[in-house]
């Protein structure tokens, strides 16, 4: 297992940036872990080509911890910032599924 050392992108306060239109926050926050289950997909697609990642981050997380898991959309990995498709709760440890590239 490879150690993880980085931020995720946590979805915070709702605000309005036009009439009508309204956008999360996303505060970055440093966490650490490891990285297990690596393997990558490439696949060509006719609105371009695709990658995506199959990875599962292991954190850490102390019971006085007020971070909410569930709002978590990214993860900062290798210069990039890739989804959070899925979350898992193993106590004492999140488990957070990566899947593509994030675009938000």
């Amino acid at each position: 297992m490879a150690r993880f050392w980085g931020k995720i992108g946590i979805k915070r306060n709702l605000q309005e940036t036009a009439p009508g239109v309204l956008k999360r926050d996303v505060e970055e926050i440093e966490v650490s872990g490891e990285i297990r289950n690596l393997s990558l997909r490439w696949s060509e697609q006719s609105q371009g080509d695709r990658l995506s990642i199959r990875h599962v981050l292991s954190l850490y997380t102390p019971e006085d911890s007020d971070i909410d898991f569930t709002e978590v959309v990214y993860i900062i990995w290798k210069n990039r910032k890739w989804t959070v498709i899925s979350i898992e709760y193993k106590p004492p440890r999140v488990e957070l599924g990566l899947g593509g590239l994030y675009n938000g």
